[in-house]
């Protein structure tokens, strides 16, 4: 059984022992740790050459090199983010110039204690003003600001890319800590557009909110919207409470999972006309409009980025490693946007996916055969994201749903549905005649559908969470998975060492 997990991790992608090195780098804020890694990465990329002359040695040279340059890279990732520079104090900052980066969004509770909503969305900062507004200067890094409701209409019809000039204060300047994963917050008081946004996002806006438009009038249009484009504004607090309570909020945050069933859609129904290579193609260009359509969010591109290095490998013809997949888009993703590295979305995202890959086949190996297969696969795909995710779920919100391990079961093919038959009637509703039949009966059916999802969900949000404590759960979930490896790998080799002599 040793023997036979050491193989395994001999087995190991070069690129899975590269991304482990930069998340000790990415994820360890600490000055001096990060000085001995850096020490670190220079020992090993002596190591690595020393091993190359070795012939004992020479084996694990790829694994040092590897481990060397996953150090290195996350030290580039680190040092592209640039904590916020105001060039003046920050609590004498009074009003602040920049561009937004992303879709404006209703939140409520910005401040403690407050029930106030607010727009949300994060500036890149050109330039800032005291309450003089006699002394300016200019400024570089981003800030999180909240927008009074009122001006939200006409700062999501200026849309993403548009610069503003936003009097206010930041929040909680004393409590400032600089660290690079902290953006401050600046309350804002006043907006006033400064620029229109580049055509190509104007056009990206326009056709944004054109689909939200077509969508809101329907009973079930808000819950399309937010499957479909990650907008829940109009979204009814009862629906977003479920889904929370029943451990599926993930569903409702555009993931991985939705490009997931929107990429299989797209390759069934194009791989019959244009060919299995078309269809990748044509499937890779329909994924990076709808990312650019929908916002760059972490998850999202952690899925892009993946299906285009498969798409790439299945192209030429190399067998494809899910681990390697993943730890090439995190790589990727942080070089790319390190800031994004900090979201929760992002930590979940490639937690749960890793999650998957590790826990899912052990376990599937334990319950073949004592539950049907289709609920011993989705069982064993949502408790290894579960597992994995546990210690950051507990860490971000402070309580913990197992409920979700079943929920999902039951609300997965529902929400595939739906969303299904959203963008069916998209597409067919516009069309005159036909169209107008075919968007009834889809109106009909989604309506149906929705109602089903909503009385499922409810009787799962009904089971309490587990409110366990951030250190509790870092003790238990690790033990758990180490438990449940090896006890997957003994039963695994007590079946090979019986099938021997069968």
């Amino acid at each position: 059984m040793v023997k036979h997990f050491t193989s395994k991790i001999l087995q190991l992608s070069p690129l899975v022992i590269a991304s482990c090195a930069a998340v000790l780098v990415v994820y360890i804020p600490f000055p001096a740790i990060r000085l001995c890694l850096l020490t670190l990465s220079a020992l090993l990329m002596i190591g690595g050459f020393a091993a190359l002359f070795s012939r004992t040695l020479k084996m694990y040279a790829r694994y040092t090199f590897a481990a060397a340059m996953g150090l290195i890279i996350g030290f580039a990732a680190v040092s592209k983010i640039e904590p916020l520079a105001p060039g003046l104090p920050m609590e004498t900052v009074a009003s602040i110039k920049g561009t937004l980066l992303d879709d404006p969004r209703y939140f409520t509770g910005f401040e403690k204690n407050s029930t106030e909503e607010r727009g949300m969305a994060v500036m890149e900062l050109a330039g800032v003003r005291d309450a003089s507004g006699a002394v300016r200067s200019s400024a570089r890094g981003r800030a999180l600001v909240f927008f009074p409701a009122g001006t939200m209409p006409r700062l999501r019809d200026f849309g993403r890319g548009a610069e503003l000039y936003v009097e206010g204060r930041f929040l909680d300047t004393e409590n400032s800590t600089g660290a690079v994963n902290v953006i401050p917050r600046f309350r804002a008081m006043s907006v006033h557009i400064v620029k229109k946004a580049p055509p190509l996002e104007r056009m990206r806006t326009a056709v944004r909110s054109s689909v939200i438009s077509r969508l809101q009038p329907k009973a079930w249009g808000a819950l399309a919207a937010a499957l479909l484009l990650g907008t829940r504004e109009n979204l009814e607090d009862g629906v977003s409470v479920s889904f929370r309570n029943a451990g599926l909020s993930h569903i409702l945050a555009l993931s991985g999972m939705h490009l997931a069933f929107i990429s299989a859609m797209l390759a069934f129904v194009l791989r019959k006309p244009l060919g299995k290579s078309l269809a990748i193609i044509a499937g890779f260009i329909f994924i990076v409009l709808y990312v650019f359509l929908v916002g760059p969010q972490p998850s999202l591109v952690r899925a892009a980025i993946m299906y285009a290095l498969g798409s790439f490998l299945i192209l030429s013809g190399t067998a494809r490693q899910p681990f390697a997949l993943l730890s090439a888009a995190f790589l990727i993703q942080i070089l790319w946007d390190p800031s994004s590295a900090y979201s929760v979305s992002f930590i979940l995202s490639y937690l749960a996916l890793a999650g998957i890959l590790v826990l899912s086949g052990p376990m599937l190996a334990l319950l073949r055969g004592r539950l049907p297969p289709f609920l011993a696969m989705g069982i064993s795909a949502s408790a290894g994201a579960f597992l994995v995710t546990a210690p950051a779920a507990a860490a971000f919100f402070g309580i913990l749903r197992p409920v979700g391990l079943i929920a999902g079961l039951a609300a997965a093919p529902l929400v595939a549905l739906f969303m299904a038959l959203s963008f069916l009637w998209l597409i067919t509703a516009s069309i005159p005649f036909v169209g107008v039949i075919i968007g009834t009966m889809l109106d009909k059916l989604l309506t149906a559908v929705q109602l089903i999802m909503n009385r499922s969900i409810s009787l799962f949000a009904g089971v309490q969470g587990l409110s366990l404590g951030f250190p509790a759960v870092c003790i238990v979930t690790p033990l758990l998975i180490i438990f449940l490896l090896l006890y997957a790998y003994r039963h695994a080799w007590y079946r090979n060492e019986f099938a021997r002599f069968a």
